[in-house]
């Protein structure tokens, strides 16, 4: 039977036995393959799947510098791009690890996999007994939770809530976050320096784990309050750690278009799980809630 302490990955179906799930994969590439066929255009591009979260809000919600397109000749933004003619030439490429081991290795193995291995937390619930997600004892139970009954029974407003529990002898347990995943980078030979590429590479997988330390501790009612807020709130945070960081390695207008679209994908896929680990450390894994924010945001 599910709990709400077991992995919150895992309850959504993104990890199966220990593993990223074929299905994760599989969508990981089609949907960059989608962004390059169908561009970009104001951040709404890319297939239906990638769409459900760009329909909250434009992914990303910069344009970003122009830079010369090398396949056209052609000036466009870096992010908000033009449809690529030869991406279709990547598809059989991209679909085995073989062709294009690098590409697979980077972005599948480590900055996918790993990080959503590290990210298959167990569920917690700080709030309890007042507040948890009841959804996986009786699935027909409707979301958003009680907590905004509570609070009017109460007769308190919402973001005084969590200081009311402590009054009524309701212990706030911190939720365990985890740590990035010990990876070990494998000898690859690439135009960007090496090192350059391990610096990019060691700060995309710590931005996940930052960000829910950032937005975890100590729990906040007020974010498992607003789920469709949820995406957009984690999202801007993640951006603007990870422009930050092409900037600062001087990467924005010199890599390739395959890596701006994995980036980005890989990005939306990232965020949508920091907000499933969210709920699920606030108000347990297993149940409706998770689930639900997992949906809205395309993860699943």
């Amino acid at each position: 039977m599910a709990s709400l302490y077991d992995p919150i990955l895992t309850g959504v179906g993104l990890i199966s036995d220990g593993k990223l799930a074929k299905s994760a994969k599989d969508r990981f590439l089609l949907e960059i393959l989608g962004l390059l066929l169908s561009g970009n255009d104001n951040g709404h591009g890319g297939t239906p799947s990638t769409k459900i979260f760009s329909s909250l809000f434009p992914l990303p919600p910069v344009a970003g510098p122009l830079i010369t397109n090398v396949t056209t000749l052609s000036t466009e933004n870096a992010f908000w791009f033009k449809p690529d003619p030869f991406a279709a030439l990547l598809s059989t490429q991209l679909n085995d690890p073989k062709n294009n081991p690098v590409w697979h290795t980077i972005f599948e193995d480590i900055l996918l996999e790993q990080t959503a291995l590290a990210l298959d937390i167990n569920g917690s619930t700080p709030l309890a007994p007042a507040i948890f997600d009841a959804s996986f004892l009786a699935p027909d139970i409707s979301f958003p939770p009680n907590p905004p009954d509570l609070a009017l029974a109460l007769n308190i407003q919402l973001p005084q809530l969590a200081a009311k529990l402590i009054d009524l002898g309701i212990s706030l347990q911190m939720p365990t976050i985890p740590s990035p995943p010990n990876i070990k980078f494998p000898d690859i030979n690439l135009p960007v320096p090496p090192l350059v590429l391990f610096d990019l590479c060691i700060g995309m997988i710590k931005m996940p784990f930052d960000l829910l330390l950032k937005l975890v501790l100590p729990p906040v009612i007020d974010i498992v309050l607003d789920l469709p807020g949820l995406p957009k709130k984690v999202f801007d945070l993640a951006f603007d750690i990870i422009l930050q960081l092409l900037i600062d390695l001087g990467l924005l207008t010199i890599v390739p278009k395959l890596f701006i679209a994995s980036l980005l994908i890989w990005l939306k896929d990232v965020v949508a799980m920091i907000c499933v680990d969210i709920v699920g450390l606030i108000v347990g894994a297993g149940g409706g809630m998770t689930k639900s924010v997992a949906v809205l945001t395309g993860l699943v």
